[in-house]
């Protein structure tokens, strides 16, 4: 997800001051659980993940252990 998309969908769920200060991650879990889904992103659970949602591309991709 690109930038402006990622802020689109933090404004949506009235996150964007807090977009400024916290770790994408932190963000993209907050938004999961206002959404009433399971605060998962690029945690362990992504590599035995089958599911499809609007963070799975970014979510699975290759990073090194200190950014998670």
């Amino acid at each position: 997800m690109n930038t402006a998309n990622f802020q689109q969908v933090a404004n949506n769920v009235d996150l964007h001051q807090k977009s400024e200060r916290a770790p994408r991650n932190m963000l993209v879990r907050a938004m999961q659980k206002q959404q009433g889904h399971e605060p998962c992103f690029s945690t362990d659970k992504r590599y035995t993940c089958n599911e499809v949602c609007e963070w799975s591309a970014d979510c699975k991709k290759l990073r090194a252990v200190w950014l998670r």
